[in-house]
């Protein structure tokens, strides 16, 4: 197979190894890859078998007629841009005549097959789609991708790219990665199965198939120290001798698992010669499937002998497998073991071989040069330099961080040394791994940093411990004097140091921090003044904004640089505009993936909130946080944190909510993250509102915007404002409730974006003298089914207020359609509000007469009136409904004049006559 790090020793079927699962889904998408693509990840342990399953697939593709192109991550070339990429386009070169003039240019530039300018990575990922389309078209494909873990995050981008996009494409997609990995990955797009230890009955066919020969002790003891572990049970019997297997000498009393594994390969390694030793370590150090001839070609620089001959012996040894000029491992433990197990004099031979024979300057080359380089060297620190920022062109910021920080590991100067060691933390600022920005800022401090270097120490130590932290405080003591430092526009700096002080300024609502971004948003544009009308005071200032956004966007130039699509796609969420451009911020996100994902995946689970994806807003959200977290960034797992809540928070899991008020409030309050705090506190209202907690919801959303005021410092004042409207009718404050609709009526609060209407129009209605008219003119308002909770909760009242007053038939058909809509959302406590509503409206008797006065009752007041017939307590209804002992009894306040008594025994009487006991 051309692919693939562990070739399968033993011919054993998917379902025989317990499989099947996991095989059924591959087959399926094999066979029907000509009507549809789809992305697999194969995930488990290293050595549970994942490769067999990939080199399976790629049999059964071929079987089928399927193209199979395979690519195997190196973690020898983790740190060079595009080189898993190549091993994927390159077999399709001559291809590339039939694909757009510029993506030939720009997959030749990626592909180091022609010089020329730099490229957004962008740009990459399209054009490998293109050319991957263009062939799949006349036959399908399937790419197999094996270590995906080890890719270049370059690579990693345009397969991310990839399988975002397959659905559309008859290309399938397999990849394997270790478990461990998941994390740090990012699944979007494909469906991850895992791939396991095998159970205790297929790890014995395995073993047996493998070794027919071991006998019982041994094959007990092999099994118990394999755990299910298929390569482990492979490799650990072929390490016994024959007296060993056969049961006539004792086992030894360790058997290596795991890491102890790695020492098999390890005790192989070093039965060859030492010269056959070199020849692995410089494949090991060249990454997957080098050529055998180049192989060669570093070992004579080396004048390390014979490398054929070494490389056969290998062979025979079952470490690598040589095939069509080309060198693979048999599984990547024994690669870590040759560059392990080497010392450093060695190993820096290695690399000095590879950098005689590869082309000077490119970065694999230089790569080599630096680990071959064990003193400062200036012309080896400035070769590095210009290589990352060859990198950094083509979008690769994680790349370009680690070229910068080992070329300040080799400047002779200590003072460049720590401009090197600033200038590579930025970088990796900029690619949202936090963690490691902040190490490298530390060494750079501890270095020394120089005045030309002042200016990006400031703009990076802000943006670090913003992101790290929540820590705002040098954000707003270093970025206005560096912003008035630059000079404007023309600085690369300038832009992004300005949006990181709008963030600062959002996220603080602080009057001082909007001061000093106001003084310069005239100098900034429009992007930079309708981010700052959407966030700063929109009640006010965000009038046309949806319109003023779209103009905007409708003027951008092809390429947009990282700080204007940050500016725009957090205008746009201000205005809850994500939606209504969703292809057009996919393009520009991939422009600049690792600088701008964060932000947009956070606008995107927003988004999906607002418009009824509930499962995807939490599954993105959840996801999301676990891959910043590992990188560092506590300010985005937060935020990630609170964008799931929405759902939560929404479908009534007070226990959910509280514990991330918990554990979020005191940390957010201490950094003065003021937009942080009022979020959680309308997550409450909503969470309380769900569960007919009128009361408490209404004080939450009193709280942030007290009836008949829409406060500058409340940014999205506008989802907390029909919270505010229904619990205060709820509660009977009517006239608090009229108070706050006319205060957002006389605000224009309709003109700011299309759901900001909605939600003015809703809480209308609910107010108006005659909520059945109000109520249906806003049903048919255009766009009105973009915001289906919304709509569902004004159908609820529309439908209650018509069951009141006898109308059930009309009542029925809103009731009805609500409960759908929110059992579609998976809306528990809304859905059965609902349909407790349905059931009291659908309850034997006349129509035009409801039985007053239990039918005036509401749903809760309803539950409640009933756990009373029950003989509950206040405390005990409380505990069941959710809700305080407070709560209940101020419910009760509503029930005894509605029912016409004055005791608990008077209620039961009352439900008794009226049937619904």
């Amino acid at each position: 197979m051309p692919y693939g790090a562990f070739a399968p020793t033993v011919p054993l079927g998917a379902e025989r190894l317990g499989r099947g699962r996991q095989w059924a889904v591959v087959r399926h998408a094999i066979e029907n890859a000509a009507d549809t693509g789809r992305a697999l990840w194969l995930c488990g342990e290293p050595g549970v078998g994942k490769t067999v399953l990939l080199h399976q697939a790629g049999e059964l593709a071929a079987a089928h007629g399927l193209r199979v192109l395979g690519v195997c991550g190196a973690e020898a070339e983790r740190d060079i841009p595009f080189a898993a990429l190549h091993q994927l386009l390159w077999p399709l070169t001559r291809h590339a005549d039939g694909i757009s003039q510029r993506g030939r240019a720009v997959l030749r530039r990626a592909l180091e097959l022609e010089t020329g300018p730099p490229v957004p990575s962008y740009t990459v990922s399209a054009a490998a789609v293109e050319l991957l389309d263009r062939v799949a078209r006349t036959r399908p494909l399937l790419v197999a991708v094996d270590d995906l873990h080890w890719a270049d995050a370059s690579s990693a981008e345009v397969l991310r790219f990839l399988q975002r996009r397959v659905a559309s494409l008859p290309v399938v997609m397999v990849a394997t990665a270790w478990q461990e990995a998941l994390d740090r990955l990012d699944p979007t797009g494909a469906e991850v199965l895992t791939v396991g230890p095998l159970g205790a009955e297929q790890a014995r066919t395995l073993l047996a198939e493998a070794h027919p020969g071991l006998s019982a002790p041994a094959r007990e003891r092999v099994l118990r120290e394999a755990v299910g572990n298929p390569l482990a049970l492979v490799e650990l019997p072929s390490r016994l001798d024959a007296l060993e297997r056969g049961g006539r000498l004792p086992l030894p009393d360790y058997l290596p698992l795991g890491e102890r594994l790695e020492r098999v390969f390890a005790r192989r390694v070093a039965s060859l010669r030492p010269a056959a030793r070199f020849t692995l370590l410089l494949c090991a150090l060249a990454g997957p499937e080098e050529s055998a001839r180049l192989v060669a070609e570093a070992a004579a620089a080396a004048d390390a002998g014979d490398a054929a001959a070494h490389l056969a012996t290998a062979q025979r040894l079952g470490l690598v497998h040589v095939e069509d000029q080309r060198v693979r491992f048999r599984h990547p433990l024994v690669r870590s073991s040759l560059v392990r197990g080497a010392d450093g004099a060695e190993r820096r031979r290695a690399h000095r071989a590879w950098a005689a024979v590869l082309r000077p300057g490119e970065a694999r080359q230089v790569a080599h040069l630096a680990e071959a380089t064990a003193a400062p060297d200036e012309s080896v620190a400035a070769a590095l330099v210009a290589v990352a920022a060859a990198t950094e062109a083509r979008g690769g910021d994680l790349e370009a961080a680690l070229f910068h920080a080992r070329a300040a590991a080799l400047s002779e100067d200590p003072a460049r040394r720590g401009g090197r060691l600033v200038t590579a933390a930025c970088a990796a600022a900029r690619g949202n791994h936090t963690g490691l920005a902040a190490r490298l800022l530390d060494q750079a401090v501890a270095h020394g940093v120089p005045a030309d270097s002042r200016d990006v120490l400031d703009f990076t130590q802000a943006l670090v411990r913003f992101h790290a932290d929540g820590d705002v405080g040098p954000a707003v003591a270093l970025l206005p004097a560096l912003l008035d430092r630059l000079p404007g526009r023309e600085s690369e700096l300038w832009l992004p140091a300005l949006f990181l002080l709008v963030l600062a300024a959002g996220f603080t609502a602080d009057p001082e921090v909007w001061a000093a971004v106001e003084a310069r948003a005239a100098e900034a544009g429009e992007i930079v003044r309708l981010g700052c009308d959407a966030w700063h005071d929109p009640a006010r200032r965000a009038h046309g904004g949806h319109a003023r956004l779209g103009a905007v966007l409708d003027t951008l130039p092809d390429e947009v640089g990282t700080a204007e699509t940050w500016l725009l796609l957090w205008a746009a969420a201000g205005l809850d505009a994500v939606g209504d451009h969703a292809p057009l911020w996919r393009r520009m996100v991939d422009q600049y993936p690792y600088a701008t994902q964060a932000l947009a995946e956070a606008v995107s689970a927003y988004d999906d909130y607002l418009r009824g994806h509930w499962d995807r807003c939490l599954e993105r959200s959840r996801a999301a946080a676990a891959v910043v977290r590992a990188r560092g960034s506590e300010f985005n797992a937060a935020v990630y944190s609170y964008k799931a809540a929405y759902v939560t928070a929404a479908r009534g899991d007070r226990q959910a909510v509280e514990d991330l008020v918990r554990d979020l409030r005191p940390w957010a309050t201490e950094r003065g993250l003021t937009f942080l705090v009022h979020r959680l506190r309308a997550l409450q209202a909503a969470c309380a509102l769900a569960l007919g907690d009128y009361e408490t919801a209404y004080g939450h959303a009193a709280a942030l915007t007290p009836p008949g005021l829409l406060p500058a410092g409340v940014s999205q004042f506008h989802l907390v404002f029909l919270d505010l409207v229904e619990s205060a009718l709820h509660t009977g404050r009517t006239a608090e409730a009229r108070r706050h609709v006319a205060a957002g009526r006389a605000a224009g609060m309709d003109r700011i974006s299309p759901h900001h209407r909605f939600v003015l129009r809703a809480a209308e209605a609910m107010v108006s003298e005659d909520v059945d008219a109000a109520c249906t003119a806003v049903h048919t308002l255009p766009g009105s089914a973009v915001w289906p909770f919304e709509r569902a909760r004004l159908r609820l009242h529309h439908g209650a207020w018509l069951r009141r007053r006898g109308r059930r038939a009309e009542a029925r058909v809103h009731l009805a359609a609500a409960q759908q809509a929110f059992a579609g959302l998976g809306a528990g406590p809304w859905r059965e509000r609902a349909g407790e509503e349905l059931r009291v409206n659908d309850a034997p008797g006349p129509a035009a007469a409801p039985r007053a006065p239990v039918a005036a009752l509401t749903p809760q007041e309803l539950r409640i009136a009933r756990l009373v017939a029950a003989g509950l307590s206040n405390r005990d209804i409380g505990a069941r409904l959710q809700l305080s002992p407070r709560t209940v009894a101020s419910h009760l306040y509503k029930v005894y004049p509605k029912l016409q008594v004055t005791t608990r025994a008077g209620v039961a009487r009352a439900l008794t006559r009226a049937g619904t006991a």
